[in-house]
């Protein structure tokens, strides 16, 4: 994800200009200026997989290109000498649906998996962990978001991304 100088940068401010995702194959999405001196706007699922452990934190260059060529397309007001570029690391199942779950063999144990999504949730999340954490059970229908799910149980699973 990519900060940029943009030269109209008041057009993006919060009351002005809202967070946003482009829903297609590549996704890209942003935010308006907060925390920084302009907006955000990053390609989602952009970089290669990686582990925690094969990371780098070096700029993918070709991540970058595509998320400039798309910006200077669809939102070129945006665009402005880079201010910082960071990398983003997060766990993805290949269905990109979470996971909120006890484990079968340890129902005592109770996950959750963000598919790279999460933080929009984290309070519904937090409420269900907290539930299956003390009851052993939740309200909430999460049935289609458990562990042994038949996709998480495939050796090589067809990936689907899209946003």
């Amino acid at each position: 994800m990519t900060y940029f100088h943009s030269p109209l940068v008041e057009e993006f401010f919060p009351d002005r200009f809202p967070i946003w995702i482009w829903q297609d194959e590549p996704c890209f999405y942003g935010f308006p200026v907060f925390g920084e001196a302009g907006p955000k706007a990053a390609q989602d699922v952009g970089g290669a997989r990686v582990t925690a452990d094969t990371r780098t934190f070096e700029l993918n260059a070709a991540t970058l290109a595509r998320t400039e060529a798309f910006l200077a397309r669809v939102l070129p007001g945006m665009l402005g000498p880079h201010i910082y570029t960071k990398t983003c690391l997060y766990a993805m199942p290949p269905d990109r649906d979470f996971v909120l779950s006890t484990l079968p063999e340890q129902p005592n144990v109770a996950l959750a998996i963000g598919a790279g999504h999460a933080y929009k949730f984290a309070s519904l999340i937090g409420r269900i962990l907290s539930e299956l954490a003390i009851d052993g059970q939740t309200d909430y229908d999460i049935s289609s978001f458990g562990i042994d799910r038949p996709i998480l149980q495939e050796e090589n699973p067809a990936l689907s991304f899209i946003c």
